[in-house]
C-alpha cells in the first residue's frame, strides 16, 4: 500500500466553513458507525490540524468541539455508545449553528501539486495571501 500526500489549499476567509463541513461529516460517520468512535481522535482531534484554528479565531465552542473529539472513544467504553451518540448530537447543533451565522455560505478549496504549476495570467486568485495548506493523506489501495 503506497501513501500519497495531496494538498488542499482553502482560502483565509473559507477556513473556519470549510473546518465545520468536515467535522459534521467526521461526526455523522462517527455517528451512524461508519467510522468508529476512535476516528475522532486521528482526525479532528489531532493537534496539528485544531491548532490552527486556534490561530484563525473560530470560537471557543467549536474549538472545544474539536478538542473534545478524541474523547468519545472513551465514552463509548464508559458510559457507552448512547453517550457517543448524544454527545456527538449536541455538537452537531453546535457545528449548524455556527455555519448559519457565518456570512458566507459556502467554501472553496481546490486541489494543489507541486508538480503542476499556476497558469499565468489566470487572473486574481483568492489564494494569493492567506493560503492555507492542509496536507491530506491518502491511502492508494
Amino acid at each position: 500500500m503506497s501513501h500519497d500526500i495531496h494538498n488542499l489549499e482553502v482560502a483565509a476567509s473559507d477556513l473556519e466553513a470549510f473546518a465545520l463541513c468536515l467535522a459534521l461529516g467526521t461526526l455523522e460517520a462517527i455517528r451512524c458507525g461508519t467510522w468508529p468512535a476512535e476516528a475522532g481522535i486521528w482526525t479532528l482531534a489531532r493537534p496539528n490540524f485544531s491548532a490552527r484554528l486556534e490561530q484563525t479565531g473560530v470560537p471557543s465552542e467549536v474549538l472545544a468541539i474539536f478538542r473534545g473529539a478524541d474523547e468519545l472513544s472513551a465514552l463509548e467504553q464508559l458510559p457507552g455508545r448512547e453517550e457517543v451518540e448524544v454527545q456527538i448530537s449536541k455538537w452537531i447543533a453546535i457545528l449548524h449553528s455556527r455555519l448559519a451565522a457565518l456570512p458566507e455560505q459556502s467554501w472553496h478549496a481546490r486541489w494543489s501539486d507541486f508538480n503542476e504549476p499556476r497558469p499565468q495570467g489566470s487572473g486574481p486568485s483568492p489564494y494569493r495571501e492567506g493560503v492555507w495548506r492542509a496536507p491530506l493523506r491518502s491511502r492508494l489501495v
